[in-house]
């Protein structure tokens, strides 16, 4: 359990930071033309506060910290859609599409939102287990908690576009998609971690502490972002944004 819950955590805390790596890289491309792109930059600093918590938190647990069943699943189930737009990322580096649309809503698209149903019920029902061995929630404790906030609010705002963007556009974004599948499943990740450190089975060093509290404003940040796509009060010409945005200005 300790090398799998370790070695899908780093995993995961690579494929984030390789996202700040690669959007570095298309801004460096896009600046001069194109202007300040406030996706790339949210993303890059969403991306190197993310995903060093994941491998401070991997490192951690391959070195001393008991492996917990309820991380791997969190972990487990928020892999493929991160990978999916990690993919999806390096395409678009490399002068291809960096998304595709998908016509109509085919089975498993209509399957996510019980799938997602599935996920919750068994996540808390678990989540109430360790709750009850004696849990007490300290002040450390405190950035993981905004952090699932403001990643609920962000998937929020995605599900939202990716749902106006259905009828103008006759299906959906697999970017958009899995883009709206990181940040709540992220979101959750960092509640497992909560649940596991109120009850001492993990500890929450100085350097995990900093990033978690570096990764508040980051979020706060993407809120903005996302809020303004969505409403259509802002544009963005990072690629990564042609699945957050609404339809009207996406075509545009």
């Amino acid at each position: 359990m300790r090398a799998l819950v370790a070695s899908t955590n780093v995993l995961l805390g690579l494929v984030y930071t390789s996202y700040g790596v690669m959007t570095i890289v298309d801004l460096k491309r896009g600046w001069r033309s194109s202007g300040i792109s406030h996706f790339g930059l949210a993303w890059i600093a969403m991306a190197f506060t993310c995903g060093p918590h994941h491998l401070e938190h991997g490192v951690h647990v391959a070195m001393h910290r008991d492996g917990a069943p309820l991380d791997l699943f969190a972990v487990a189930v928020g892999l493929p859609a991160g990978i999916v737009w990690f993919f999806l990322r390096v395409e678009a580096l490399a002068g291809g599409r960096g998304d595709r649309f998908v016509a109509g809503t085919p089975r498993w698209v209509s399957a996510l939102p019980v799938a997602a149903g599935v996920y919750l019920v068994v996540l808390l029902s678990a989540a109430g287990r360790v709750v009850a061995d004696s849990s007490e929630f300290g002040p450390r404790l405190v950035p993981n908690l905004l952090l699932l906030g403001l990643y609920m609010q962000i998937g929020y705002y995605l599900l939202r576009t990716q749902l106006q963007n259905r009828g103008p556009l006759g299906g959906w974004s697999v970017s958009g998609l899995s883009l709206t599948l990181v940040f709540p499943t992220c979101g959750l990740m960092h509640s497992v971690y909560v649940l596991y450190a109120s009850t001492l089975r993990y500890s929450v060093e100085w350097h995990g502490l900093v990033i978690d509290w570096l990764a508040v404003p980051a979020a706060v940040y993407f809120v903005w972002v996302v809020r303004g796509l969505c409403l259509g009060t802002r544009t963005d010409w990072n690629l990564g944004a042609q699945g957050v945005q609404t339809a009207n200005l996406a075509v545009a």
